[in-house]
C-alpha cells in the first residue's frame, strides 16, 4: 500500500529492436482525497505548510495556493526568484539555504550595480578624458569625445596631420596654424589636395598648330607640317633658305614654298630654260625664231603654215595662159605651154617658119632664147600701148565737144599714165618660172608725152638691159 506522498520506483525494460535493457523512474505522489474541514488552520498537512489547500466537491480532489517564492504540486520547493526580482536584465541565482528573504543574488550585466543591478556605472566620475574632451559613460565604460588637434583613447596626444603622409607622390606636407588642417605642395606633373592626380597638361590644348601628347609628369606638343617651336606656335618660312634661282621670286606657303618664275625660266625652283623653239618643229627648211617669247616659224619660200608644213600651191592662180599646163614646184612653177606659145606663163604667140629660122631657134642656146622670147614681149607690149594711144587719141578728137560725160571720161588718155608705168614695172620683173634663170629687163621711156601736135611717137626710145 503506497503513503501519503511522493513514491518511488524503478522498473526495467528489454526493448527487443534495440536489443537493450531501459531503466525508468517513476514518481507517485499520493494525496489525501480532499483537504482539512474548511477553517482548519492546519497547512502543513497536505501543501507543506506553504499553501492554502482547496477542495473541488465535484472532482473528489483538492490543489494548494502556494505562497510567494514555493513553487509545487504541495509547495514543497522553494523559489527566491519567483518574482524576477533583478533589474536591468540581471540574472536571478536562487540561494537554497537562506530563509530570511533574501534568498537569492542578483548577478548584474556590464554597466550596472546594486543589489538588485538598479543602478548604472557612471565611468566619467572620475574624469578620465583630458585637454577638454568630452566624457560619455556607456555600459562597457566611457568614450572620451576629443577637441581638434588631439587624439587617444583619453585625447591625451596632439595631433600632427602630417605623420601619416598624406601627400603622396613625393608631394610635401605642411600643417596649419590650427594643427588639424594640412596642404600639400605637389611635385611637378601631379595635382589635387594630396597630390594623388597626374595634371592633364593637353586639357589646356597648349599647342596652337600641333597635336599634344601626354608623357606622364609632362606632355610633348608634334606639330603640323609647316610649324615649329615648343607649343607649335611658329610658322616654318620656306623662303629662308631662297630656294629659287635665276631671279625667281619666292612665295612663303603653309609646309612649302611656291617660285615665281620669270617668263624665260620654268621648274620648281626656276631651274631650267624655258626655250621658246624647244617644242616646235618648223618643217621643209623652217627655221624657229626665238626672239619673243613664243617662239615662230620663219618658213623658206614655197611653204606657210605655223609649222611651216604647208606647201604653197602657185597653181591655184592658173598662171599658166592658153590651156597650158602648170606643174607646182617648191617655190614656184612651171608652165607646159601647148604648141605655139611660149613664155612663162605661155602668154607670147610664136609664128614658126620651116627653113633656117627654125632651126637656129632650135640649136640656140635657151639663155639667148629667152633674151629673144623677152625682146618679143617688150616689142609686143610697146606696139600695144601704141596703139592704145593712138586710138585714144582718134577718139578724143572725134569726140571733142561732145556733150556725153560718160564717153569723155571712157576716152580720157590721161590714164595711159599710169597703164604705161605698170607694164613698164611688170616688164622690169618678169620671171620665167623656177628651174629658169631669170631674164630681166630694164626698159627706160627716154621721151613720153599725152598730146603730140605734130604726131611724133609717144615712145621716141626704148633702151633694154640683161640684168
Amino acid at each position: 500500500m503506497l503513503a501519503l506522498g511522493p513514491n518511488h520506483f524503478i522498473g526495467f525494460v528489454n526493448d527487443s529492436v534495440t536489443k537493450s535493457i531501459v531503466a525508468l523512474r517513476l514518481t507517485l505522489v499520493v494525496k489525501a482525497s480532499t483537504c482539512v474541514p474548511a477553517g482548519s488552520s492546519a497547512r502543513d498537512s497536505e501543501c507543506s505548510g506553504k499553501g492554502a489547500c482547496t477542495t473541488r466537491p465535484s472532482e473528489a480532489t483538492f490543489s494548494c495556493d502556494c505562497d510567494d517564492q514555493y513553487v509545487g504540486s504541495f509547495c514543497e520547493e522553494f523559489d527566491a526568484c519567483q518574482k524576477a526580482p533583478c533589474q536591468n536584465n540581471a540574472s536571478c541565482v536562487d540561494a537554497q539555504e537562506k530563509q530570511d528573504g533574501s534568498n537569492f543574488t542578483c548577478v548584474c550585466l556590464a554597466g550596472y550595480t546594486g543589489e538588485l543591478c538598479q543602478s548604472k556605472i557612471d565611468y566619467c566620475v572620475l574624469d578620465p578624458c583630458r585637454n577638454g574632451a568630452t566624457c560619455i559613460s556607456n555600459l562597457s565604460g566611457f568614450t572620451c569625445q576629443c577637441p581638434e588637434g588631439y587624439f587617444g583613447s583619453a585625447c591625451e596626444e596632439k595631433v600632427d596631420p602630417c605623420a601619416s603622409s598624406p601627400c603622396r607622390n613625393n608631394g610635401t606636407c605642411a600643417a596649419a596654424p590650427d594643427g588639424v588642417r594640412f596642404s600639400c605642395s605637389c611635385s611637378a606633373g601631379f595635382t589635387g589636395p594630396a597630390c594623388a592626380q597626374l595634371v592633364d597638361f593637353c586639357a589646356l590644348s597648349p599647342c596652337a598648330h600641333g597635336t599634344c601628347r601626354s608623357l606622364g609628369t609632362s606632355y610633348k606638343c608634334l606639330c603640323d607640317p609647316g610649324y615649329h617651336g615648343l607649343y607649335c606656335e611658329e610658322e616654318c618660312n620656306e623662303c629662308l633658305s631662297d630656294p629659287c634661282l635665276n631671279a625667281g621670286t619666292c612665295r612663303d606657303l603653309v609646309n612649302g614654298y611656291e617660285c615665281l618664275c620669270p617668263a624665260e625660266y620654268r621648274g620648281t625652283h626656276c631651274e631650267l630654260y624655258k626655250d621658246p623653239c624647244a617644242n616646235i618643229s618648223c618643217l621643209n627648211g623652217g627655221a624657229c625664231d626665238s626672239g619673243g617669247l613664243n617662239g615662230t616659224c620663219v618658213c623658206t619660200p614655197g611653204f606657210t603654215g605655223e609649222e611651216c608644213d604647208i606647201d604653197i600651191n602657185e597653181c591655184d592662180s592658173n598662171p599658166c595662159h592658153h590651156a597650158g599646163t602648170c606643174l607646182d614646184q617648191p617655190n614656184g612653177y612651171t608652165c607646159h605651154c601647148p604648141h605655139g606659145w611660149v613664155g612663162a606663163n605661155c602668154e607670147i604667140h610664136l609664128q614658126w617658119k620651116s627653113g633656117h629660122m627654125a632651126e637656129s631657134l632650135t640649136n640656140m642656146p635657151r639663155h639667148s632664147l629667152y633674151i629673144i622670147i623677152g625682146a618679143l614681149c617688150v616689142a609686143f607690149i610697146l606696139m600695144l600701148i601704141i596703139l592704145i594711144v593712138g586710138i585714144c587719141r582718134i577718139s578724143r578728137i572725134e569726140y571733142q565737144g561732145s556733150s556725153r560725160p560718160a564717153y569723155e571720161e571712157f576716152y580720157n588718155c590721161r590714164s595711159i599714165d599710169s597703164e604705161f608705168s605698170n607694164a613698164i614695172a611688170s616688164i622690169r620683173h618678169a620671171r620665167f618660172g623656177k628651174k629658169s634663170r631669170p631674164a630681166m629687163y630694164d626698159v627706160t621711156p627716154i621721151a613720153y608725152e599725152d598730146y603730140s601736135p605734130d604726131d611724133k611717137p609717144l615712145v621716141t626710145l626704148i633702151k633694154t638691159k640683161d640684168l
